[in-house]
């Protein structure tokens, strides 16, 4: 990663905030239940499982990507082992990830941004009842990552094989309440901007935008300051790695706070042990 990165994410330590600082209960439920020591359920044990078989899996396949590429390879062809360990949200993310979809309940789940399936098998475990929607550009990829699904049987994913903007418009028509929309790929200012944008009209109380990567360059960080400031978002959580924006009912002045989760005893502990 660029120097830069790492600069920014000690910059983001020193101005981020704890749960202590917090007065928003229902933010501050949030903190306990999905981002201070996100907890491993046993449901999840096969994904674990899978993500071990893909790190030793030598493989490779030609992937077409369509967004802004690798910081870690430039090359087309690339291994399943480089894409499990590069390319998937690490435990302790998709932890995160699983806690909060499991707190939100939502009706659909919308993934832009498929990879292995490793993080869209997190949030299919966590909202079992829900219908899940996943998108992704590779074909190959999507292939692989459809096997994924069918091993750990897995039939409420529905994985779209297609560029994000031919595949926004068909989901936003078959839109249900709450929702939550993951995204997760591009890593471009101006088309980012448009995906999130298109769901905006659509986000309301229990719904929510989670943003991957908000300080990956300096056009993602443009890209949420730009969502920041948008009317239509009057909560966001920014905890570097992942950001998250809400429009929470009853809200008059909007509120964004900058998070320090997770916390660095979870990121130790997931990767000591990611199965439990």
């Amino acid at each position: 990663m660029p120097v830069r990165f790492y600069v920014q994410y000690f910059l983001h330590l020193l101005r981020a905030r704890s749960r202590y600082h917090v007065h928003s209960p229902w933010v501050y439920e949030l903190i306990e239940q999905a981002l201070r020591h996100p907890a491993f359920d046993p449901s999840c044990i096969p994904i674990e499982q899978l993500r071990r078989q893909l790190l030793h899996d030598r493989r490779t396949i030609r992937i077409q990507d369509y967004g802004a590429g690798s910081h870690i390879h430039k090359r087309d062809i690339r291994s399943i082992q480089s894409l499990a360990r590069h390319a998937a949200k690490p435990p302790v993310l998709a932890r995160i990830l699983f806690q909060l979809c499991r707190m939100l309940q939502p009706a659909m789940v919308i993934e832009l941004g498929t990879s292995l399936g490793i993080t869209t098998a997190y949030l299919a475990k966590a909202a079992p009842q829900a219908h899940v929607i996943t998108v992704e550009g590779s074909e190959s990829i999507a292939q692989e990552a459809t096997k994924n699904f069918q091993q750990l049987r897995l039939q409420h994913i529905q994985l779209i094989p297609s560029t994000f903007e031919e595949a926004i418009p068909a989901i936003l028509s078959q839109l249900q309440h709450p929702f939550l929309l993951f995204v997760d790929g591009d890593h471009r200012y101006d088309t980012t901007l448009q995906y999130v944008q298109a769901f905006l009209p659509y986000l309301h109380h229990d719904s929510c935008i989670v943003m991957d990567d908000i300080h990956w360059s300096r056009g993602m960080e443009k890209a949420w300051e730009t969502l920041l400031s948008d009317q239509r978002v009057n909560l966001s959580i920014d905890l570097f790695f992942l950001g998250m924006l809400f429009n929470r009912n009853g809200r008059f002045q909007p509120e964004h706070f900058r998070l320090r989760y997770p916390a660095l005893f979870s990121w130790f502990q997931t990767t000591l042990n990611p199965l439990g």
